[in-house]
């Protein structure tokens, strides 16, 4: 049996991992080139009218990015996307950190969290996505650090303040994507199942809410309903008329497409809620009369989600993927059924992911739109590797040993 290795070596290896996912996401920040990604433009200029303090001028986008990246504005002066990228890059390194403490919160075991930290320090789609101003890399980090906090709560003597703040941080998710909303009741749930205090819960919820209200009421000022983030209609109908089924098949053959068609800009020229109004009726309406479409796009959907590599026409990028997320999401998806007695703590997790992959089947699906949850999925394909591991080493003990196997008398 192998001791453990003293605590300030831990420390130090691990600050060493942490360094190195620093180091990786700034060099690739620095000096790699890359082209910019269609929305940053919309980001990038929201958040330096609030910057320059025109307020929300973009009230389509989440405010969550929006007030970040005008944060690194203000802090830094002008328009510094270098600046937002270093700022990912070290969240990135972060998040490193907090994917080892919820992995070893999870399964207990330090082999696991030291695995799942070194694939996320090294893994492609990670240090990609800190180079572009897009809301995904700070997302990532949000979810990490909710279900992070939520994880330590079992071993915590001060739960409901831990639950106040992964509360907050939960709203803080929500206003940078409200795609988590859908994950709330099988966050209580997950409080229930690991037998936490209602008061724990109930603080929870208020810390959610005491980050979300407040946007909540300015959109009441704004357009005098109650619009808890953003109106979702435009979304909706994007993903649900008659011209989708042909986008969504031309942007796979990596041909450029206008996804504010005819239509949508008709609709555009109303006032905003009752052009989120005729958007959410449209679609609906669409998705009643051809259910058939409706599948098809939900299938594809589905693919899209979980491709092993990018529709790309770079085949650098491809092997990379492949090589990476090629393995991983496999194993991940072994590691599920492999842990599924320790379900009751895994469970937050796995609903988090396929509740994701639902809400996607009804809107447009790009691959980008799994990145923010890779982080989990390198746990349980960490927790795979250890597993097999572990049984290949006993395997190979018991063979060694006097009288067994290969190493008995002759």
């Amino acid at each position: 049996m192998h001791a453990k290795a003293p605590f300030y070596r831990r420390n130090w290896f691990l600050a060493a991992v942490v360094l190195l996912a620093l180091l990786l996401r700034a060099a690739f920040v620095l000096y790699y080139p890359h082209s910019a990604a269609p929305d940053e433009d919309s980001w990038r200029n929201a958040a330096l009218d609030l910057a320059s303090g025109k307020g929300f001028t973009n009230l389509q986008r989440h405010p969550g990015y929006v007030v970040f990246l005008a944060a690194v504005f203000k802090v830094f002066g002008g328009a510094s996307d270098t600046a937002v990228r270093l700022v990912q890059a070290a969240l990135g390194a972060v998040q490193v950190l907090l994917v080892f403490v919820l992995a070893r919160s999870v399964f207990k075991k330090e082999s696991v969290a030291w695995l799942s930290a070194i694939l996320l320090a090294l893994y492609p789609y990670a240090i990609f996505q800190t180079a572009y101003l897009l809301s995904e890399s700070f997302y990532s980090f949000l979810l990490v650090l909710f279900v992070a906090l939520l994880y330590s709560l079992p071993e915590q003597k001060h739960r409901n303040t831990l639950a106040a703040a992964a509360g907050l941080v939960f709203g803080l998710a929500i206003l940078t994507k409200s795609t988590v909303l859908v994950l709330t009741p099988f966050t209580l749930l997950w409080f229930a199942l690991n037998k936490l205090p209602y008061r724990a819960a109930a603080a929870f919820l208020l810390g959610a809410s005491l980050c979300v209200l407040p946007w909540s009421a300015h959109n009441y000022r704004t357009y005098g309903k109650f619009v808890m983030v953003t109106m979702g209609g435009s979304y909706l109908f994007q993903a649900n008329n008659p011209e989708t089924l042909g986008l969504e098949l031309e942007t796979r053959r990596l041909n450029e497409v206008q996804w504010y068609t005819p239509e949508y800009k008709e609709i555009a020229k109303l006032p905003p809620v009752a052009a989120d109004r005729e958007y959410t009726s449209r679609a609906l309406s669409f998705m009643r009369r051809n259910p058939g479409t409706v599948l098809t796009l939900m299938k594809m959907r589905f693919v899209h989600f979980w491709r092993l590599y990018p529709i790309t026409r770079s085949g650098v990028q491809r092997l990379a993927a492949l090589l990476t997320s090629g393995l991983f999401i496999p194993l991940a998806f072994i590691g599920l059924f492999l842990s599924i007695a320790e379900w009751r703590r895994t469970f937050l997790i796995w609903a988090l992911v396929f509740a994701f992959n639902f809400v996607h089947l009804f809107f447009i699906c790009t691959l980008r739109y799994r990145i923010p949850l890779d982080p989990f999925l390198l746990i349980f394909a960490a927790y795979t590797l250890t597993f097999f591991y572990g049984r290949f080493r006993g395997a190979a003990r018991k063979g060694a040993a006097p009288g067994g196997g290969a190493g008995g008398e002759l």
